[in-house]
């Protein structure tokens, strides 16, 4: 095979992925917060494992996270997988005028 046409199809195989998607800067929020949410509850409720969950709060001091945001979607929800369940509890939160401004 000639270098030209090897360059083609690699070029044309590098195109065929998938389409860019645009994520709002909210949605990028709010999924750290539904992550540090899962990864906490994961670390202190199921693991028990008092140093991961003491890094993960040092995650969120560093991130400057609203840490009540985070109680709440930890304590909010009964299933942390449950995406529907989360946005809930979030949206509640929200609303509800405790989010810091």
């Amino acid at each position: 095979m000639e270098p030209a046409v090897l360059t083609t199809v690699v070029f044309s195989q590098a195109i065929q992925t998938k389409p860019l998607t645009y994520t709002s800067p909210a949605a990028r929020e709010r999924e750290i917060y539904f992550s540090s949410a899962r990864n906490l509850a994961n670390a202190q409720f199921q693991l028990a494992d008092a140093e991961l969950t003491q890094r993960l709060w040092q995650d969120v001091s560093d991130r400057d996270l609203d840490v009540d945001r985070v109680l709440n979607l930890m304590y909010g929800c009964w299933f942390h997988d449950d995406a529907e369940a989360m946005i809930d509890a979030d949206e509640a939160y929200l609303q509800s005028g405790r989010a810091e401004t």
